[in-house]
């Protein structure tokens, strides 16, 4: 089995994400990202609920600190963009600098073989080795348009 390290942001999708895999018999990591100063968006709470469902689930938990690099890449790059006039979409932005950049990048510094998230989304793999984002089975929550950007390596 593999070693897995599940992006737990604190909610339900992560936290089944987690729960499923384990009881799968994959050896499991929790991380979850700080990305906001304490006391502002629920920051503290979403770190302790995730804390809380990894010391459940019997897994080790860590959190990463990417406050800065989300203000720079993320909050930043909104402001910018919105003032030229152009309606981003920080979710596609984070996803791919943070999530699976950052975030990836620790989960395998903690020996992690995969990294897992809560999103709806479906990915098939060719027989060469060509990975592919899908719609979700469940179409109405799916969210594969925010992963949109990732790498074959990244998928």
């Amino acid at each position: 089995m593999s070693r897995i390290a599940v992006a737990m942001s604190g909610g339900v999708d992560s936290s089944v994400t987690a729960a499923l895999l384990k009881q799968q018999g994959h050896e499991l990591i929790g991380i979850t990202m700080h990305l906001f100063e304490p006391q502002s968006c629920g920051a503290d709470s979403a770190v302790d609920d995730a804390a809380r469902v990894a010391q459940q689930l019997g897994i080790e938990h860590h959190v990463a600190d990417f406050e800065l690099p989300f203000k720079e890449q993320v909050i930043d790059d909104f402001i910018s963009q919105y003032r030229q006039g152009q309606t981003p979409n920080p979710c596609v932005c984070c996803n791919r600098s943070i999530k699976f950049g950052l975030l990836l990048d620790r989960a395998r510094a903690l020996g992690a073989d995969l990294l897992a998230t809560g999103h709806y989304a479906q990915k098939t793999v060719d027989p060469d080795g060509t990975y592919h984002l899908r719609v979700a089975a469940n179409r109405a929550k799916d969210q594969s348009y925010f992963l949109y950007t990732l790498t074959q390596q990244q998928l």
